[in-house]
C-alpha cells in the first residue's frame, strides 16, 4: 500500500467494476449448475474473492465460482440432499470448508509440483464432458419443462425427449433470445456486457408482460443482504466423510484451473507467482466461502481475462469487484424476481458451448495416442460416472501411461562413424566382437529395472565368454537402489564370462548414486569414465583379447588397425596385450541383431 498510487487507483477502479458486471450474471447462473440458490453465487463472489486476491501471489486472478466446480458441487450433493432445500446448502457450507482445508495443508506442505501430474487431456476432456452435462441439464429450464435433476445422465435426457411435446413456447422464445442477443453483442459489440444486457431485457419483457403469471417460471426474489455469516450446522458436518472424496477431487481441479489461469496471465505480464501462496489463497477463499454462505469456487478464467485486459495493476481490483457485487446483491436484488430461469439457461447453453475447445482437442489427439486416451477416457467418464471419479480417473490413467513409457527406456547400441567420428546407432553398421556400446535414454528405477536388466543380460549371454558392456549414461536421469542392483547382477555375470562393465557420461547425480552406494567400488573407478573415448580405451587396456583383434576384419574404433597390428602402445604408457583364452567363435562381419534398437 505505500507504493500504492493514483494511477493504481484508477485502474484498479475501472477493472474492478467492469469485472463485476460479468460476475453478477456469471456467478447467478454458476449456482443454477451447482443445485443452489442464484444469491448464493452472488455471496461466493463477495467475501471468497476478497481473501484470494489478498492472499494470493497473482495480480490478476479472479476467484469465484465457476462452470467446472459448480458441476462437481451438484454432482457430490445431490445424490445426500434436495437440490436448494437448507439441508443441501448447509452440505455447501461443509463441502467448501473440506475444499479449502485440503487445499490449505496442500500449500503448507509445499505440494505445488502434485499439478503436473494432471496433463492437460485430462483437464480438456473434463471440461468437455462438462459442456455437455451443463447444457444437456439447462434443457429442461429453456423449454419450460419441469423435470427432476437427479439420477443418470442418459436418463436425464431421455426424460426430457420424452417431454418434449409439454415445451412452453413462451419459454423457449425467452430462452432462445437471451441466446440470440448475447452472441449478436459479442460480435458486434464485444466490448459491451452481453450476458447482463441480455438476462436485463429479457426479465424487463417479462415484468413488462406479466409473464411469469402465464407459465414462465421466475428465479423469484431474493435476499437484499449482504453474505450472511453462518457455522456449517452439526447436522451437516456429519457428512464430512460422505463428502471426502469430492473435496479432495474439488481442491485439486480447483487448483488446476487456478494456478493455469495464473500462470498463462502471468507469461504475458512476466509476473512471478509462488505456487503454494496461491495454494493457500485458494483454500482461504474456500474457507471463507464456508462461513459466509458461499459454495466451493476456483480462479476464474473469464473474470481474470476480463481483470487483465481492463488494465488492472494490482489484486485491489479483487476487492474492487467484490464490492461492486455486494453493493448489487443489496441494492439490485428485487430486480431478480422477474428474471426468467430461461435467461439464466441461455446464458449457460453459451458458456457451455465456449468450454469445448475445439482446437486444443484436436492438437492434443493428433500429438499422441496416450493423449487421445486419456482425453477420451476422461471425457467419457465425465458424462458417464460421478464427476470426482472422472477426475481421478483422467489423473490416474495419465500418471499410469507415463509411467507406462518411462518404464521401457529407449536401449540401442552404438558405433562411431566412420566419417565423423560421432557415435550413432548401430542398427544397420557393423559391432565390436568383444563389446557393445549401449546408449540407455531414460530413467533406471524401479518401475524400468526388469525391462533394463533384460535387454542387458540377454547381449551378454548371446556374445559368450569374455564380452563386455560399456554404457553410456549421459540420457539417464534418474537412478535408484533398485537400478543398482540390477547393474551389480549384471557386473557379477559379466566378470564370471570374463568380460568387463564399463559406464561413461553419468550426471552429478546419478555419479553420486552409484558412489554413494557402493557401486563405484564394486566396479572400479577406473570402469566410470566422464567421457565414451576414454571409457572405450580403459576397456582395451583391460578386456579387449589380442587374439580377437588379431583376425578381427570390422574395424569400429580408429585404435583397431593399429591394435590389429600388435600396436597395444598406442593406448598409453604401460599397456600391452593381456593374456587370454578366446573360446567363442568370431562373429561374421556384417549387422547384429541390436535388442530394443528404436
Amino acid at each position: 500500500m505505500r507504493r500504492y498510487g493514483r494511477a493504481q487507483v484508477r485502474a484498479d477502479l475501472a477493472a474492478g467494476l467492469t469485472v463485476a458486471v460479468v460476475a453478477v450474471p456469471q456467478s447467478m447462473a454458476y449456482a443454477l449448475i451447482a443445485g443452489l440458490p442464484v444469491q448464493y453465487g452472488l455471496y461466493a463472489s463477495i467475501v471468497p474473492t476478497v481473501a484470494a486476491s489478498l492472499w494470493g501471489s497473482s495480480a490478476h486472478l479472479i476467484t469465484g465460482p465457476t462452470t467446472a466446480v459448480s458441476l462437481v458441487v451438484m454432482g457430490a450433493l445431490s445424490p445426500l440432499a434436495e437440490a436448494g432445500s437448507p439441508a443441501y446448502v448447509q452440505l455447501a457450507f461443509v463441502l467448501a470448508l473440506l475444499v479449502g482445508g485440503v487445499q490449505i495443508l496442500m500449500g503448507a506442505a509445499r505440494l505445488g509440483g502434485l499439478l503436473n501430474f494432471v496433463s492437460h487431456a485430462v483437464i480438456l476432456g473434463f471440461t468437455a464432458g462438462a459442456a455437455v452435462l451443463i447444457a444437456g441439464k439447462q434443457l429442461p429450464a429453456l423449454l419450460g419443462l419441469d423435470l427432476p435433476s437427479g439420477g443418470n445422465f442418459g436418463v436425464f435426457l431421455l426424460r426430457t425427449v420424452e417431454a418434449l411435446p409439454r415445451t412452453h413456447a413462451p419459454t423457449l422464445v425467452l430462452g432462445g433470445l437471451t441466446i440470440a442477443m448475447v452472441l449478436a453483442l459479442r460480435r458486434w459489440r464485444p466490448g459491451w456486457p452481453g450476458a447482463l444486457l441480455a438476462m436485463a431485457a429479457v426479465g424487463g419483457a417479462v415484468a413488462g408482460f406479466d409473464l411469469d403469471r402465464h407459465g414462465v417460471a421466475v428465479v423469484g426474489a431474493i435476499p437484499g443482504e449482504l453474505p450472511p455469516f453462518q457455522l456449517p450446522s452439526l447436522s451437516s458436518l456429519e457428512a464430512a466423510g460422505d463428502l471426502a472424496p469430492a473435496a479432495v477431487a474439488i481442491a485439486l481441479l480447483g487448483l488446476v484451473e487456478a494456478v493455469s489461469i495464473a500462470k498463462s496471465i502471468a507469461d504475458r505480464t512476466r509476473q512471478r507467482l509462488n505456487v503454494n501462496q496461491e495454494f493457500i489463497a485458494q483454500g482461504l477463499a474456500n474457507g471463507a466461502a464456508a462461513v459466509f454462505s458461499g459454495y466451493p469456487g476456483s480462479g476464474s478464467f473469464t473474470r481474470s481475462a476480463v481483470n487483465f485486459r481492463s488494465g488492472a495493476r494490482t489484486p485491489m481490483s479483487g476487492l474492487v469487484s467484490a464490492a461492486a457485487v455486494a453493493l448489487t446483491a443489496l441494492l439490485a436484488a428485487p430486480l431478480a424476481a422477474t428474471l426468467p430461469l430461461a435467461a439464466l439457461a441461455g446464458v449457460l447453453m453459451v458458456v457451455a458451448v465456449d468450454m469445448v475447445r475445439v482446437e486444443d482437442i484436436r492438437r492434443t489427439v493428433l500429438a499422441t495416442r496416450s493423449d487421445a486416451t486419456v482425453l477420451v477416457v476422461t471425457f467419457l467418464a465425465t458424462v458417464l460416472l460421478h464427476l470426482e471419479f472422472a477426475i481421478y480417473i483422467g489423473v490416474m490413467l495419465s500418471i499410469g501411461l507415463h509411467l507406462a513409457r518411462t518404464s521401457r527406456p529407449r536401449i540401442f547400441s552404438a558405433v562411431p562413424d566412420p566419417a565423423t567420428g560421432k557415435l550413432v546407432g548401430s542398427a544397420f553398421g557393423e559391432t565390436c566382437p568383444q563389446m557393445d556400446i549401449v546408449h540407455i535414454e531414460g530413467s533406471i528405477f524401479f518401475g524400468s529395472v526388469a525391462y533394463v536388466q533384460e535387454d542387458l543380460q540377454q547381449r551378454v549371454r548371446q556374445n559368450g565368454q569374455g564380452f563386455s558392456l560399456l554404457l553410456r549414461l549421459h540420457q539417464v536421469n534418474l537412478l535408484d537402489a533398485s537400478g543398482v542392483h540390477v547393474l551389480e547382477i549384471l557386473l557379477e555375470e559379466i566378470r564370471n564370462q570374463g568380460g568387463g562393465l564399463y559406464m561413461c557420461g553419468a550426471n552429478p547425480r546419478v555419479f553420486d548414486v552409484i558412489k554413494n552406494s557402493g557401486l563405484l567400488t564394486a566396479i572400479g573407478p577406473a570402469h566410470v569414465r566422464p567421457t565414451t573415448e576414454k571409457a572405450i580405451r580403459q576397456a582395451m587396456r583391460e578386456s579387449f583379447c589380442p587374439a580377437v583383434c588379431a583376425v578381427c576384419e570390422v574395424m569400429i574404433f580408429r585404435e583397431c588397425r593399429d591394435l590389429a597390428q600388435g600396436h597395444w602402445e598406442i593406448l598409453g604408457p604401460g599397456a600391452g596385450p593381456r593374456q587370454c583364452t578366446w573360446r567363442a567363435p568370431l562373429p561374421e562381419t556384417g549387422t547384429r541383431d541390436q535388442r530394443g534398437a528404436a
